[in-house]
């Protein structure tokens, strides 16, 4: 079995060889970096995906979750480039494709602007696709702007929550993706002021920050039922001027997968104009 396996990792090595000077055939592990990768052009060099992601009118190997990928599943697509956010994993296994000679780019999955305009131009000099970068952060700029022109008023108050049959509903605080988007809409998220990343949340808590919005997983929904199910999993929610005010809203769950991305910004700009029609 060892020997085997040595001789893979040989072959790999070989073919990288062979295909230095050419496109790299690249395994994307995350939605957010496929989307970019779209975006950007180079879907024709995406050899693989992680489960996460999703690609048009092309039928590649799905690698699996993206934090748990497997040396054997990677390698056995040939790929010169494995790119991914700081979520991919595990690191024994990202070691050991670095060792075969893949190149391993783990980009910054910081859930901010500067980190979505780093990872255009870093994806962009992977693939050689420098003048298609030039117009996509024009088109950040662009919604940027959209969405502080239409900005809501500073006194409303958004929570993500993160809910899934079974487990306690966990919110989210500083230093996510949820937070920077409802931020990007003009909201503030009274969490953020006590809690970093996620963190499961009481009834009581939920009360305390009465907030005028709550967004919710639409996959979330799908699997409670709708907003009764929510109701049932999440205590005291029914109570919340949010609930009462019918502003629970659903957004897609693959825009918070690592960090920020085009689509995020895309999300924002729905869910700001959803909340701008419930407000009038």
């Amino acid at each position: 079995m060892a020997t085997a396996a040595v001789r893979l990792i040989a072959l790999m090595m070989t073919l990288v060889s062979f295909s230095i000077h050419a496109s790299p055939r690249i395994v994307s592990a995350g939605a957010s970096v496929t989307d970019l990768l779209i975006d950007l052009g180079a879907e024709k060099q995406i050899v693989g995906i992680d489960a996460t992601s999703q690609l048009n009118n092309k039928d590649v190997p799905n690698i699996g979750y993206h934090r748990q990928l497997s040396v054997e599943g990677v390698l056995s697509l040939s790929p010169t480039l494995l790119l991914g956010s700081e979520e991919m994993g595990p690191k024994p296994v990202l070691t050991k494709l670095d060792n075969t000679g893949i190149k391993v780019v783990a980009l910054p999955s910081a859930p901010t602007v500067a980190a979505l305009k780093q990872r255009i131009t870093q994806v962009a000099n992977l693939t050689d696709k420098q003048s298609k970068a030039a117009s996509l952060l024009r088109a950040v700029d662009g919604k940027l702007t959209q969405l502080k022109r239409r900005a809501l008023a500073s006194t409303q108050q958004g929570v993500f929550l993160l809910v899934h049959q079974g487990r306690p509903a966990s919110i989210a605080g500083a230093s996510t993706t949820p937070n920077t988007l409802i931020e990007l809409i003009g909201a503030t998220n009274p969490a953020a002021n006590t809690v970093t990343s996620y963190k499961p949340l009481s009834p009581e808590a939920l009360l305390g920050f009465n907030p005028d919005f709550i967004l919710v997983m639409q996959r979330s929904l799908d699997q409670l039922g709708g907003l009764t199910g929510l109701a049932n999993a999440v205590p005291l929610l029914e109570n919340t001027q949010a609930f009462q005010q019918n502003k629970i809203l659903a957004i897609d769950g693959s825009v918070l997968v690592g960090g920020l991305s085009l689509k995020s910004l895309d999300e924002a700009l729905r869910v700001q104009s959803q909340l701008i029609e419930l407000s009038q």
